[in-house]
């Protein structure tokens, strides 16, 4: 197929190639190949921009002679096809089909994003071609669910605020004199490691810790020196997720320990 993606980001840089190697005929164009309305036609058009423009950037295109012999695919997990349409409403009449296709994978140049899922919707000529794209990515076809919201907001959870606690957990090291470098480096293969683990067993049996030990001197001594620290932010979100993996551990802890840990987490402020 004759494929157009409008943008030149990461997912550009990482399905491009993909799609090339599948033997697709792929060019990428962005604002600084020129206008939006000079993009050459296609088969099918992947619009890979932020989702705060798709609506415009479909608007600009609609514009083009021969769109409406296209197939256009967003690659946003949070909007549904439909926004595609929305752009039409008072001017010409648009693709032939619009669908979305969502890759559920940190995307990155260079990356193998084989065997992540991708979520597919839209109107039915759009969600055949989705589904072939995906899978000449590398990707698993899956229907997303009527709770767009709520599925997006799972899986930044997994990936961008993953990361930024991540990058909560360095600058925690760069507190006790770690280098910026120095704390990446130590803390990367923990990181890594938590995810093997994920891929090989269900959260309540991948779980490590001192929550999911029921060492609740461990844990007082954490947010001691996170309140000492001054660290509210950080204290809160230990609290957090300690409270979530206590609820993966509580089936195998005993009773007076799961109450111990609940006390102790609870409360904004220790005695």
């Amino acid at each position: 197929m004759k494929i157009v993606v409008i943008g030149s980001g990461r997912a550009a840089s990482a399905l491009g190639p993909r799609w090339r190697a599948a033997g697709h005929d792929v060019r990428v164009w962005s604002r600084r190949d020129g206008a939006l309305t000079a993009a050459p036609s296609a088969e099918v058009v992947v619009l890979a921009v932020p989702d705060s423009v798709i609506g415009t950037v479909a608007g600009e295109l609609r514009r083009r002679a021969g769109a409406g012999d296209e197939v256009w695919l967003h690659l946003s997990g949070v909007h549904a096809a439909a926004i595609l349409r929305a752009a039409m409403e008072g001017g010409a009449p648009g693709p032939r089909a619009v669908g979305c296709l969502h890759p559920l994978v940190a995307l990155a140049p260079g990356a193998d994003p084989s065997g992540a899922v991708a979520g597919i919707e839209g109107e039915v000529d759009a969600v055949a071609v989705a589904e072939r794209l995906a899978i000449d990515a590398g990707l698993v076809p899956h229907a997303i669910p009527a709770e767009r919201a709520l599925y997006h907001a799972a899986a930044v959870s997994v990936a961008g605020h993953a990361t930024a606690l991540f990058a909560q957990a360095m600058s925690l090291f760069t507190a006790i004199g770690f280098s910026r470098e120095g704390a990446r480096q130590a803390l990367q293969p923990l990181f890594a490691s938590a995810a093997d683990n994920l891929a090989r067993a269900e959260p309540e049996q991948a779980i490590t810790g001192p929550v999911s030990r029921g060492d609740r001197d461990t844990v007082a001594r954490h947010l001691d020196a996170l309140e000492a620290l001054g660290a509210g932010e950080v204290l809160a979100v230990y609290r957090a997720l300690a409270r979530e993996a206590l609820g993966l551990s509580a089936a195998r802890l005993d009773a007076r320990t799961v109450q111990e840990l609940q006390d102790l987490l609870a409360s904004p402020r220790r005695a």
